[in-house]
């Protein structure tokens, strides 16, 4: 797998015009989400005088975001608008990935240089086409590569000589895909891996030279991948990993006479020149270690703290780079090769993740219940769309995107629908019932609006379009209000004034409210599951419920004996499998937690169990209500157009009547007992 060489016609053979006048460049943005925001914050501290005058979006919300970073910059609905508005020197493309060639073509022809978000593009022909068009038309083009422009890989660079001959380095990335995430997860892997890769690639074409070779690619089973590339006579180790922990990026050199760290996450390099094989040497390492590892991170949180620096460090350097080099005619900070030999790995990558991740699929069983699943590739759906598999049952997942090909379950559809934007009835055709377990989870109001109440408005009128009649709506225990005497049940009424509990809570009470309105409607049969906080106590993580988690330290909130109205994740998707086979059966509102509630020392001892040397700081209740009050007031007098969120309200311990769960879990052990011995426990609606 030896890197050819880049095409010919790459390198412009005239450097492109220099801009004589001093006035600022002319910056144009296309596309106006979280990374144009970046960048708008970034142009301003280049270096070198720039202004945003236009930036280009078909969303209106995006770009009334963006406009409050650049206020005296045009907006456009889209980039021929943009560019048929004259004016611009330099296009920063910020857009998905697989935009950038029509984008940055666009903007080349317009005569304009152009910066291209990673990744450059998916594959190096479209890369090479991009090169060769700017060359013939003299212009510059850069792309994201800003970890070169960090302090750390500057430091290293500054200091390798000093390693002597490097025969070693070593790119790491690792990151964490969270539940807003935008991309499933081997999107989001092939979306940052463009970082590790230039890094390694910058190092080893300045440890030996010659071509660069991709010796071999090893994907896991999970995310994870590894792959040697060699430069002459060093072998460079790439690892990228998305279930690796702690969440780290680095960049480690071994040389003949030393080694350098330079850690991309806290901004630090250490540095340990000389051979090392001495015996003071080796007692003295740790500590010439640990001694630069707290000075260098007190350091770079005390210049992040002071320059209030809120864009990716490095994106500014890399743009006064960019705009130097067109006011002075030279190349740019990124050269072609090292665009065309990232995009070369990144993509033999991504072929190599394609082909190591097929899914067998296995048929679904003649006449069995079909399930069509929203939320299915959530914390909660991934469960439940095993233990309905389990029930040999069909099963149809609806997710806004489908989930990376390690993630998915063999004999599962996967259908991609964003149920906030609305809902094709054919993507539930043919289904018996519908588990709607999609809600959003983070975000303020417009998100819960949009992804939870909006979104089962959307799924169940689907629905009742495609002829399903059955319905599971999963609801949360959160919705219920506080009776002032007694316990908490079924008929308990619904939260009144849910905006008090924060957007999560209103989303879900809407969203339950909306089913039930819809249900009657339209003539469906809605049967409700709310369930407590969602533990999973084989990977242990502490419910909200319980406290916060800070650093090395958990603060846990209220009393140790307070019960939790937690519920574990298998049983909770057990319960719900087993409402959609026997759904005419199963009760119509289950306020799910668990049989024996857990208390607040219980989960403590699960979460010190699986974290060693955690330090847990208990909250009583006589510190947190004055903190609470207090919170409360803030709230008011900083937003006051907003609802307070009571910090009480949310960690209060709320006291259930459990006999409907109850009754529930013994007639489920009752099933599973019957199954075991033989008896006929399946007796779901068959499908034509």
């Amino acid at each position: 797998m030896t890197s050819a060489p880049p095409a010919a016609g790459l390198l412009p053979d005239t450097k492109p015009p220099s801009t004589q006048t001093k006035s600022p460049l002319r910056i144009g943005i296309v596309g106006a989400g979280h990374m144009a925001v970046n960048h708008a914050l970034a142009i301003a501290r280049a270096g070198i005088p720039a202004r945003v005058v236009a930036f280009a979006d078909p969303s209106s919300v995006a770009r009334n975001v963006l406009a409050a970073q650049a206020p005296d910059a045009a907006a456009y609905e889209s980039v021929e608008e943009m560019l048929a508005s004259g004016g611009m020197d330099v296009i920063h493309i910020c857009t998905p990935p697989a935009t950038h060639m029509r984008l940055a073509r666009a903007a080349i022809e317009a005569g304009c240089h152009v910066y291209v978000e990673k990744p450059f593009t998916p594959t190096v022909g479209e890369a090479e086409e991009l090169l060769r068009l700017a060359s013939s038309r003299h212009v510059l083009v850069c792309a994201g590569h800003q970890l070169l422009y960090e302090r750390p890989a500057r430091k290293a660079e500054a200091n390798a000589a000093a390693l002597g001959r490097i025969v070693h380095v070593e790119s790491y990335f690792s990151f964490r895909i969270g539940g807003g995430a935008p991309l499933p997860a081997d999107l989001m892997l092939l979306d940052v891996l463009p970082h590790p890769v230039y890094l390694l690639l910058n190092f080893l074409e300045r440890a030996s030279p010659g071509p660069t070779e991709l010796k071999s690619i090893q994907v896991g089973q999970a995310g994870t991948v590894h792959a040697l590339v060699r430069r002459g006579s060093v072998t460079g180790h790439l690892i990228v990993t998305v279930e690796g922990r702690p969440v780290e990026s680095y960049l480690r050199l071994v040389g003949t006479n030393g080694a350098i760290f330079a850690d991309f996450v806290r901004g630090t390099v250490q540095k340990l020149f000389g051979p090392g094989t001495s015996g003071i040497d080796k007692i003295l390492s740790p500590y010439r270690i640990a001694t630069q590892l707290v000075g260098g991170t007190t350091r770079a949180l005390g210049r992040r703290f002071i320059k209030r620096q809120r864009w990716y460090p490095g994106l500014a350097e890399l743009f006064g780079a960019f705009y130097s080099a067109i006011r002075d005619g030279a190349p740019s900070p990124i050269s072609p090769e090292s665009i065309i030999e990232t995009v070369r790995i990144c993509e033999k990558i991504s072929q190599a993740l394609t082909a190591g991740s097929s899914v067998a699929e296995t048929a679904v069983p003649v006449g069995r219940l079909r399930v069509a699943l929203t939320g299915g590739t959530g914390f909660l759906g991934k469960a439940v769309t095993k233990k309905l598999l389990d029930r040999g049952l069909g099963v149809r997942v609806l997710a806004r995107r489908p989930p990376a090909a390690w993630e998915r379950s063999p004999g599962v559809e996967y259908i991609a629908a964003d149920l906030g934007k609305g809902v094709d009835p054919q993507a539930l055709a043919g289904a018996d019932v519908l588990i709607h377990a999609a809600a959003e989870t983070s975000g303020g109001w417009e998100e819960h609006q949009r992804n939870s109440i909006d979104a089962t408005e959307r799924v169940l009128r689907a629905a009742a379009a495609a002829g399903v009649r059955q319905v599971i709506h999963v609801s949360s225990l959160a919705v219920l209000s506080r009776p002032r005497r007694g316990l908490i049940d079924e008929n308990t009424a619904l939260e009144p004034d849910s905006r008090g509990s924060g957007p999560y809570v209103w989303g879900k009470v809407e969203s339950e409210r909306r089913a039930i309105e819809l249900g009657a409607s339209l003539g469906l049969s809605v049967k409700v599951v709310r369930p407590g906080a969602l533990v999973d106590y084989a990977a242990f993580d502490p419910p909200g419920l319980l406290g916060r988690r800070i650093g090395p330290m958990f603060v846990a909130v209220g009393g140790r004996r307070d019960r939790v109205d937690a519920v574990d994740i298998q049983f909770t998707a057990d319960v719900l499998a087993h409402m959609a086979e026997r759904f005419n059966e199963a009760p119509n509102v289950v306020n799910l937690i668990a049989t024996d509630p857990p208390t607040k020392r219980d989960l403590v001892g699960n979460l010190r169990r699986d974290n060693p040397g955690l330090t847990v700081i208990w909250l009583p209740w006589p510190v947190l209500v004055p903190l609470s009050g207090m919170a409360t007031l803030l709230q008011k007098a900083l937003r006051p157009r907003r609802p307070a969120i009571s910090l009480r309200k949310v960690f209060a311990s709320r006291r259930y009547d459990n006999a409907q769960v109850r009754a529930l879990a013994a007639r489920m052990g009752d099933e599973k007992s019957a199954t075991a011995s033989g008896g006929n426990a399946n007796r779901g609606t068959a499908y034509p």
